[in-house]
């Protein structure tokens, strides 16, 4: 299974990158940069197309959405290049590598081997294999999304609802990742579960860290040492990428978080551009780019704004390749200017009527402002336990760099924003807590993903200046050594730091339910349990999922307790639950729900019980974990004994159910009609 694993990796690997490349070859983007940028543009197409299909009535394969993406990517791709060539300027190219193509593809290698490296010894070893998923509570919306774009052959992310009820209400959804792994897992027979591990990996090993890397060559140009060294950090802190893996799951912000270099990139490259066609193509790339970002999740265009707006203050004063300022009266009042309108746009949508249930959603303050703190200096983030000192150190670093070397200032203010905003969130309550910390929920989990991620070129230019320091040092204590020796040792000193920090295995027990531990490694141990089998919905549950799909007719409706795991098995093996979260309201309603939770045993006697069973054509009950079994497997998300006594009362003696299968404590009955 593992090698089908590697087949999807590469499929989803091709869905993002050869629409995408075509695409941006078409707007003139060189090629290395063009492989880049690809995802974004293809998540844009993928998304837009399967509105486009729904509003047309079209339903489509995963496959033929691929085919139709490709298509038109393929066609803007040869009239753009028959357009240039009729104008005689086939070989002018708008957004160009940093330096030399071949040097770039070899740090771009660099990166990939050490994401690599870091994603096989959190994520893919400690998997309970390939087609394993995470039992979290948002892993449920997530799959089920998913299947659902399967199930109905439409990808509309205006009509999401109406896939997970199975009414035609219908609202928007930021699926632009669902969308994507919806189309990968059609080509290995609609297996999500795959399919999502997959995504997990090529965001991870090949998405984020391509993108990071274009960044620091665009960031700091010639500076090689801190561009090769930004290749340890890039997947390196807990709280992004994998705080969205062991939390959530939050597979959508994760990619609109990856996704952000890539819009980026040509917004910084146009600043600069002189010709304003290129001006014109690059602000267009980036502009579909932000939106493939908010087609993901919305507040990752909020943390683009956040860079945008402070590195366009930093190019108000500091001119390309210049390391000393313009503080010209003009300049300084362009940048106030544009700092003002920005905080004017900040506060008009925070008030604006459509982001109401965004901003003022609140989650409740946790730690104290001073535990606060050391979360999040530590990089540990809430209580997760898993402490980064090394990462804290080459940060510090990289923040007193940029205040010797402002020209990178930008990047410490970014950092600073989303710490404070973390800490306001996680530590406090009231109305500022929402202006500062509301396009992101208030979600801390999300506040301190964004921190992290600000965090990658602070640490890259922190390692490069303390593997200068220490080179430096090491010349004065062994006199008469060679530097390339010196700076060798230097690397493998700092290197050995780094793996023993993130890596250590072991745990200090800080208080009876705080261990803290090794960053990566506190990470590896959530995914194992997450992804494992033994867990709420079992190897053991999932086979028998499997078999009653084999017995029953296709889509049948199946009346379940979704706190059993059967939450997750409409998503992982597409059986037709009526409950798809663990929680009270199933696809038809409130009233409805709470009549099956609470009246279902009734059937034989109560005509309203019978009434909706009727309506909603229910034909099975399904139970995992029978009621008075002592080995269950469940969760006890938004679970109450009492909600759920209506079905968790039948048994072989209740009249109106015939037991059709049984193993050990697994059963499933068939509603007498």
């Amino acid at each position: 299974m593992w090698f089908t694993l590697a087949l999807a990796i590469l499929a989803y690997a091709i869905a993002l990158y050869v629409p995408g490349f075509m695409l941006a070859r078409a707007f003139s983007i060189d090629r290395f940069a063009a492989a880049v940028i690809a995802p974004a543009l293809s998540i844009f197409v993928f998304t837009v197309l399967g509105v486009a299909l729904f509003e047309l009535d079209v339903a489509s394969s995963g496959f033929g959405l691929l085919t139709m993406t490709a298509g038109i990517c393929l066609i803007a791709m040869l009239g753009a290049r028959c357009l240039r060539k009729v104008r005689g300027v086939d070989n002018r190219e708008c957004l160009a590598t940093v330096g030399d193509t071949k040097e770039a593809c070899k740090t771009a290698a660099l990166y990939l081997t050490v994401a690599f490296a870091i994603a096989t010894l959190t994520f893919l070893l400690p998997i309970d294999g390939p087609e394993s998923f995470s039992r979290n509570d948002d892993t449920t919306v997530h799959l089920s999304v998913v299947r659902s774009f399967l199930d109905t052959g439409t990808y509309s992310t205006l009509h999401v609802s109406s896939y997970l009820a199975q009414n035609p209400d219908s609202w928007y959804y930021p699926a632009g990742w669902h969308v994507v792994t919806a189309v990968v897992a059609s080509l290995f027979d609609n297996n999500v579960a795959l399919a999502a591990n997959a995504s997990v990996v090529t965001f991870v090993v090949i998405v984020f860290p391509l993108g990071m890397c274009l960044l620091l060559l665009k960031i700091f140009g010639q500076h090689k040492r801190t561009v090769l060294t930004g290749s340890l950090f890039t997947v390196a802190f807990c709280g992004f990428p994998w705080g969205f893996i062991v939390f959530g799951q939050l597979f959508s912000n994760m990619v609109s978080f990856m996704l952000i270099p890539l819009a980026f990139i040509p917004f910084a490259e146009a600043i600069e551009a002189k010709r304003a066609s290129d001006k014109l193509k690059l602000a267009a790339i980036s502009t579909v780019g932000l939106v493939a970002v908010a087609l993901c999740q919305p507040n990752g265009a909020f943390t683009f704004g956040i860079w945008v707006v402070l590195y366009c203050v930093n190019r108000i004063f500091y001119a390309p390749g210049s390391e000393q300022p313009n503080l010209s009266r003009k300049r300084i009042a362009g940048a106030v200017a544009l700092f003002t309108a920005a905080c004017a746009a900040w506060a008009i949508l925070y008030l604006a009527p459509f982001m109401q249930t965004v901003v003022q959603y609140t989650w409740e303050a946790t730690l104290s402002p001073a535990v606060a703190l050391a979360s999040g200096l530590s990089f540990m983030f809430t209580s997760r336990g898993g402490v980064q000192p090394f990462l804290s150190v080459v940060v510090l670093a990289g923040i007193i760099y940029t205040c010797r070397s402002k020209r990178y200032l930008w990047l410490s203010v970014a950092y600073a924003f989303a710490l404070l905003s973390y800490l306001v969130s996680i530590s406090t309550d009231g109305v500022f807590k929402h202006v500062i910390a509301g396009f992101w929920y208030t979600d801390y989990h999300r506040l301190g993903a964004m921190a992290a991620f600000f965090a990658i070129p602070l640490a890259a230019l922190g390692f490069s200046w303390m593997l200068k320091t220490l080179k430096t040092w090491l010349g004065i204590v062994f006199k008469g050594s060679s530097a390339d020796m010196n700076a060798g040792l230097s690397l493998g000193m700092l290197l050995i730091l780094f793996a023993a920090c993130q890596f250590l295995p072991g745990n200090v027990k800080l208080t009876e339910k705080v261990d803290l531990a090794a960053g990566l490694t506190k990470i590896r141990s959530e995914v194992a349990a997450r992804y494992s089998w033994d867990r709420i919905l079992t190897g053991e549950e999932d086979a028998f999922i499997k078999e009653i799909m084999s017995q029953i007719p296709e889509g049948a409706l199946v009346i379940n307790v979704p706190s059993d795991g059967s939450c997750w098995s409409y998503g992982v093996e597409g059986i037709n639950t009526y409950f798809r979260r663990s929680a009270n309201t199933g696809m038809s309603g409130a009233e409805d729900s709470k009549i099956i939770r609470t009246q279902l045993c009734d059937i034989d006697t109560s005509d309203e019980v019978r009434s909706v069973v009727n309506r909603l054509d229910a034909r099975y009950v399904l139970l995992l974990d029978e009621i008075t079994s002592n080995d269950r497997t469940t969760t006890g998300m938004r679970y109450k004994k009492e909600n759920w006594e209506g079905i968790e009362s039948i048994d072989e003696k209740t009249p109106g159910f015939t037991l059709l299968m049984s193993e050990e404590n697994m059963r499933l009955y068939e509603i007498d009609r």
